[in-house]
């Protein structure tokens, strides 16, 4: 009986004694072009409505955001701004994150993109100022994601801050 208790003992002090280890497991979800592809292309809208094209032909905001591009500043109180090396911007306000306008240097709408969810991976609809469908994009994660013509062919695969084309050519990069 008493080497029951001692044992008992025992462990109790090791079990608060000895640190206690967790191991918390991470997924990582892998793509290859022809899988992204086929999951990017599943239930496509080909156009979107005129209305919400209209509203944002120009940038209603094009000088605050080209001073707050010089100034190196990548958000607002309303709006997320990123910058491209060919001069272009998208803006992303705060009050709808599903839509993404982006302008060329002069504040003109280039294109229109539309997300499924916040949350990767994602799926893209871009289109262009007629709203149609110009690229459909599948965001494995912020750092990785396809973007191909609705063609389906491979337009460019962005890893980190770099695209690449389908030979593995840096062909824009953004800040």
């Amino acid at each position: 009986m008493q080497k029951r208790i001692i044992t008992l003992l025992i462990i109790s002090i090791l079990m608060i004694v000895l640190p206690v280890e967790a191991n918390t497991l991470k997924g990582e979800v892998r793509y290859t072009v022809k899988q992204a592809r086929e999951e990017a292309f599943s239930n496509v809208e080909y156009t979107l409505p005129q209305s919400i094209i209209k509203a944002n032909l120009t940038d209603p905001n094009y000088k605050e955001n080209k001073k707050a591009i010089k100034l190196g500043a990548t958000e607002l109180k309303d709006r997320y701004i990123e910058h491209y090396s060919d001069g272009g911007y998208a803006l992303a306000y705060k009050n709808n994150m599903y839509i993404v306008y982006y302008y060329k240097e002069n504040g003109k709408l280039e294109t229109l993109e539309k997300r499924n969810s916040l949350q990767t991976p994602t799926r893209t609809l871009r289109y262009n100022a007629h709203g149609e469908l110009e690229e459909v994009s599948l965001f494995i994660t912020p750092e990785d994601s396809y973007i191909f013509t609705i063609s389906g062919e491979l337009k460019c695969h962005w890893v980190g801050d770099k695209g690449y084309d389908k030979n593995g050519k840096v062909i824009i990069t953004r800040y």
